[in-house]
């Protein structure tokens, strides 16, 4: 194999793909080649952010039954018998009944009051199962977003035609780092950052192709997690797959049509 096919083993590296007789085949050549050295710890770089990305989770089946359990209507309640006392004389019924009913009344305010209380308890339990049930949604819904990136990822490393570029932070972010991934051909994308700072409220960040020659051309505006990061698939628009700069700068949370904002992170002019 010529030094053209080994360079296209890179990413595949990267990511264990190789067969064994690849693999050995690449490693032999490793020992001989500092260039080809120096791509596959860069790509190796990459592949490690995947590591950033959370898996998938489901609702256990304990949270299921404590749904179901909280949601089922009580439909019994405890009944109060009260022996009557045997009959005396005739003189005795009126007050027996007087008696007989003011238990019996004590007994439904009773019966009312535990039910009230059932169902009040009940009501909060519910809200409090629900209000989990929402919270589980929307980490499964990042999840599989984050499931999606990464196959996005994969694909692009494995392109024949991928480029990557490092950006590195501006003095607004000096330990903000970032990689984007491109297919020179297609121009598919992905940007991925760490350690960027919480944008301000009303604030996001927005990436920039800036070809040379050309005024900067906008990409996608995007907010990141409490660790700085965020993954980010965009397409590379064709005057910029040859050279161009990529930025990311602050912008109002709905963008900017041109950079307004400081820039944060960036790869070499």
């Amino acid at each position: 194999m010529v030094h053209e096919d080994y360079k296209e083993m890179l990413a595949p590296q990267a990511l264990d793909a190789l067969d064994p007789t690849d693999a050995r085949a690449f490693e032999d050549h490793l020992s001989g080649c500092a260039e080809c050295r120096a791509e596959v710890a860069d790509w190796r770089d990459t592949a490690s952010l995947l590591a950033h990305m959370a898996t998938p989770a489901a609702p256990s089946d304990a949270l299921r039954a404590r749904i179901l359990s909280a949601a089922k209507p009580t439909t019994e309640r405890s009944a109060r018998v009260v022996q009557m006392p045997p009959r005396r004389s005739s003189n005795l019924w009126p007050a027996l009944l007087k008696i007989a009913a003011a238990v019996a009344f004590v007994a439904l305010i009773g019966g009312v009051l535990w039910l009230w209380r059932r169902d009040v308890t009940s009501r909060r339990e519910i809200a409090r199962l629900t209000r989990e049930v929402a919270t589980q949604q929307r980490e499964l819904a990042r999840s599989r977003d984050a499931l999606a990136h990464q196959r996005d990822l994969v694909a692009l490393l494995s392109s024949a035609n991928a480029k990557k570029m490092e950006l590195t932070g501006t003095a607004a972010a000096q330990k903000a780092r970032g990689t984007f991934v491109f297919d020179q051909q297609t121009g598919s994308a992905m940007l991925m950052t760490d350690a960027l700072p919480a944008a301000p409220a009303g604030m996001a960040y927005e990436l920039w192709f800036i070809p040379k020659g050309h005024l900067p051309m906008a990409g996608k505006v995007f907010s990141v997690d409490a660790s700085g990061r965020a993954t980010v698939s965009d397409l590379m628009p064709p005057e910029a797959r040859e050279k161009a700069v990529i930025a990311i700068t602050l912008e109002p949370k709905h963008g900017s049509a041109q950079p307004t904002g400081a820039i944060y992170l960036s790869s070499p002019s």
